[in-house]
């Protein structure tokens, strides 16, 4: 079966995680279905790049102006498309490789009639003793520990036109929880860069609605050095997929940092 598919992302100044979201999803679905919404990027992380950039002005922050937007692009593409993807540019959907070949043959295989939600894994510095990422190199074997979180666990692949809520997290269709599909956020898998992040997120204007929606986003650094300190002293020697992770994820659990299933590392 044929399944055309278009995957989505927003991005402003993104010049480490964007070509590693353009290589993956490029690869999976071609170049030529890729949508890079670029909000202004002044570092030059947009230019001369594959895929259909739709460039929008640079404007304060407002992540219901950010959503409302997608879900308009979203359901455009439909017209086109048999399915719809919609990431942030740190975030890689990927089936687990006992299943699925890649995440092409996932959706050509795909289960689901509407909308598929992943198990979210945030990728952490699990050692802080630990070189910094070479961002050239596959990320997962670098860093092969990650928790469980619902946050990340979101409704992302559609077959049918949603309308998402501010941050992906919840969508106004039926999702099912797919335990072969996983989705992988490099945000904090490099301690330095996930604080420089951070400084230019905290540097951004902000709409007041923005401020409303989004002020997690805007932590203070020593806020993300005592979860991850706290994520290291308190990290299990299991692996992530010994873990009832249906039932943990729909009571809004999280999991202690333990190692990634390593048929994922080469993956990522």
């Amino acid at each position: 079966m044929s399944v055309q598919s278009a995957a989505i992302t927003m991005v402003y100044n993104e010049a480490v995680f964007l070509p590693l979201w353009l290589d993956y999803y490029g690869k999976n679905l071609g170049y030529n279905n890729l949508y890079i919404i670029d909000h202004g990027s002044d570092d030059g992380s947009t230019t001369r790049i594959p895929g259909n950039i739709i460039k929008i002005p640079r404007t304060d922050f407002d992540d219901v102006q950010r959503v409302t937007f997608i879900n308009s692009l979203q359901k455009a593409l439909f017209s086109y498309f048999d399915c719809v993807i919609y990431t942030d540019c740190d975030e890689f959907l990927i089936p687990h490789p006992n299943h699925y070949t890649c995440l092409g043959t996932y959706l050509k295989q795909h289960p689901h009639s509407s909308v598929a939600r992943a198990v979210g894994v945030d990728v952490v510095q699990h050692d802080l003793s630990l070189a910094p990422v070479d961002f050239t190199q596959p990320i997962l074997p670098q860093r092969p520990y990650g928790f469980v979180t619902p946050w990340e666990s979101k409704p992302l692949i559609t077959r049918t036109p949603v309308t998402w809520a501010p941050g992906f997290h919840d969508c106004n269709q039926p999702s099912v929880l797919d335990e072969a599909l996983w989705l992988f956020h490099l945000k904090f898998c490099d301690l330095r860069h996930a604080l420089a992040r951070l400084n230019l997120t905290r540097s951004m204007k902000w709409s007041q609605q923005g401020m409303a929606f989004g002020q997690h986003q805007r932590h203070r650094d020593e806020d993300l050095l005592a979860l991850v300190h706290t994520l290291i002293a308190e990290q299990q020697a299991e692996g992530l997929e010994q873990l009832p992770l249906t039932e943990l994820l729909a009571n809004g659990g999280y999991s202690k940092l333990r190692h990634i299933p390593a048929p994922f590392l080469p993956r990522l």
